[in-house]
């Protein structure tokens, strides 16, 4: 089952086959976070995201087509996952889930 047949329509947030580019596909994200999120919640979020850039943090942050230095972390499951060992088998795409607000 799936959330259109749940809910009887995709909400446009979701539904993104009629758009043809990445910006148009954000600008749709960012107007729906405008309704959904509270404008003091926003501005808590904004105040932390110009006190990262003011850090340096962002110039400091790898590229696209940077190499990644070697790492290990732990995955969900708490298991030590190495970069190393990923890379003997396949590319990897690594996403770091920040959490639930």
């Amino acid at each position: 089952m799936t959330y259109a047949t749940l809910l009887g329509e995709v909400p446009p947030c979701y539904n993104h086959r009629h758009m043809r580019t990445l910006e148009e596909r954000l600008k749709v994200i960012r107007d729906g976070a405008l309704k959904r999120i509270p404008a003091e919640h926003r501005e808590v979020m904004h105040q932390a995201t110009e006190a990262l850039e003011a850090s340096g943090a962002v110039s400091r942050a790898l590229k696209e087509g940077d190499v990644a230095p070697k790492f290990a972390l732990p995955d969900s499951q708490g298991r030590t996952v190495k970069l190393s060992t990923l890379l003997e088998s396949a590319p990897v795409v690594l996403t770091f889930f920040r959490g639930h607000w």
